[in-house]
């Protein structure tokens, strides 16, 4: 029913529409990869559907402008960017919305939407099966989060290069993102932009339970903690002395590849469709 009704409204609006529906992980990369020439991708799904859309349109040379529908159990992007629960509702702020440049992260040559990260909890989101997050939505992460949370906590011996800057600590958790919305978290960050060229780095040392709790009270409350390292860069290079446990998450779904050295970068810029009232907030460059 939703989709007739948004093929109806976007060809009384002048448009041609095409709908194709995927059918096996990866097939959104490869439909918006090899489509033929369209001014705009609509993704109808989650975040990880949205990844592969971007990662489809990233290979073209004739860029389409992409416009995240949520659908899906985790809708971090489209919520980020002022879309509601409403699938109607969504449509006409798509439709009335503007076309604005957001920075996309490059990890080891694949894009991210928002979010990329590594070590504790983050497995989480790829590791919980499709039919809980089918059948839960959000709360089977959090189940998840909180079995993942009695867990040891394992720390990383790692060496990281921020912009030219040197970084050599444990490190439990890695986030970069670009994204004020994390993990379901409204305002996780209070001051991102989505132009700026910057991704934000969080880097956190907590080794307990104890100390990764009040590591992220303080975080949320503004205070600084020993802990944890906040920082913006363009370029990020990692190195690890030892293979991390498990493979880094970005924007929700499985780095395939599992490795030592990471290079992280915002050089890359990609046109969506931003409901108008979002603008002032999360833009810095005039329209």
């Amino acid at each position: 029913m939703v989709l007739q009704d948004y093929y109806k409204k976007i060809t009384e609006c002048g448009y041609d529409v095409d709908i194709c529906f995927t059918k096996r992980p990866d097939h959104a990369r490869e439909i918006v990869e090899d489509a033929n020439r369209y001014d705009i991708v609509y993704s109808m799904g989650g975040d990880g559907t949205l990844n592969e859309v971007v990662n489809g349109n990233i290979k073209r040379h004739d860029r389409m402008a992409v416009c995240p529908l949520p659908m899906g159990s985790c809708n971090d992007v489209a919520s980020m960017l002022g879309y509601t629960k409403s699938p109607l509702e969504n449509l006409d702020l798509a439709l009335h919305g503007d076309i604005r440049e957001i920075d996309i992260g490059m990890i080891n040559g694949k894009a991210f939407t928002y979010v990329a990260g590594m070590g504790k909890f983050m497995h989480i989101p790829y590791e919980t099966a499709r039919e809980r997050k089918s059948k839960s939505g959000y709360l089977a992460y959090i189940r998840e989060g909180i079995k993942e949370f009695f867990q040891d906590t394992k720390r990383y011996k790692t060496k990281i290069v921020l912009d030219g800057i040197e970084l050599e600590d444990e490190y439990s958790l890695i986030i970069i993102s670009n994204s004020n919305h994390i993990a379901g978290v409204p305002e996780f960050y209070k001051d991102v932009k989505l132009d700026d060229g910057q991704l934000e780095v969080l880097l956190c040392k907590s080794k307990n339970r104890g100390d990764l709790v009040n590591t992220f009270i303080q975080f949320f409350l503004g205070n600084h903690t020993k802990n944890l390292i906040s920082i913006k860069a363009n370029d990020i290079d990692i190195k690890f002395s030892e293979l991390p446990e498990k493979n880094w998450c970005i924007d929700g779904e499985k780095l395939e590849k599992n490795s030592l050295h990471y290079h992280i970068s915002a050089n890359d810029k990609m046109k969506f469709i931003v409901p108008k009232e979002r603008e002032k907030k999360l833009f810095i460059k005039e329209i």
